[in-house]
């Protein structure tokens, strides 16, 4: 929470007003207003607010960037918040049509969003020209978490899944965190 409160959520891409607190899954997203279906809930724009990964090289960069002791923390902060998005290919609520054949952006929000995960998300992530935007999927009302279905993130990439063991790392994808399920969608 206190990394949450370094900045003002206008600087961070929020578009509505959201809170992080305790839940039922440790700290979550909460709304702080009520917000209607197909709101836009945060613009994500690449090497302002989202970070995207190619290599594994890119990742040790990011971690190594702090210098000091912050590489762990930073290591742990990619365990948390790396996530792979469909690009293309998806239906509405998105789920892509092909989990392994579809393109896929690999990266995280600076903060991150603090999504939970969940079989009925109540937001999507939609790409834009500029990054990636994250909206209401439904009437979402004030004080209610904001969750994801991080089946949606597809099967980690070998090079990833690699980095991940090496690491001793888990990820919120299939094969790298034991409650997620890609037959389950």
């Amino acid at each position: 929470i206190a990394l949450q409160e370094t900045w003002f959520n206008s600087e961070k891409g929020w578009k509505v007003e959201v809170e992080w607190k305790n839940g039922k899954f440790g700290v979550g997203l909460f709304a702080a207003q009520d917000i209607g279906s197909g709101t836009k809930l945060r613009k994500g724009i690449t090497g302002e607010n989202l970070i995207e990964f190619t290599t594994v090289d890119e990742i040790e960069a990011f971690c190594l960037s702090a210098g000091g002791d912050e590489y762990s923390s930073r290591l742990r902060y990619v365990s948390d918040y790396l996530w792979g998005f469909a690009t293309k290919g998806t239906d509405e609520r998105g789920y892509a049509s092909s989990q392994n054949d579809c393109a896929r952006f690999y990266g995280m929000w600076i903060p991150g969003n603090g999504l939970n995960h969940s079989l009925q998300p109540n937001t999507v992530y939609r790409t834009s020209e500029r990054g990636i935007d994250l909206f209401a999927l439904e009437d979402i009302l004030s004080g209610e978490e904001l969750y994801d279905d991080y089946r949606r993130h597809g099967t980690s990439p070998a090079w990833l899944l690699d980095f991940a063991t090496a690491k001793n790392l888990t990820l919120n994808f299939p094969g790298c965190n034991e409650f997620l399920n890609l037959n389950d969608i």
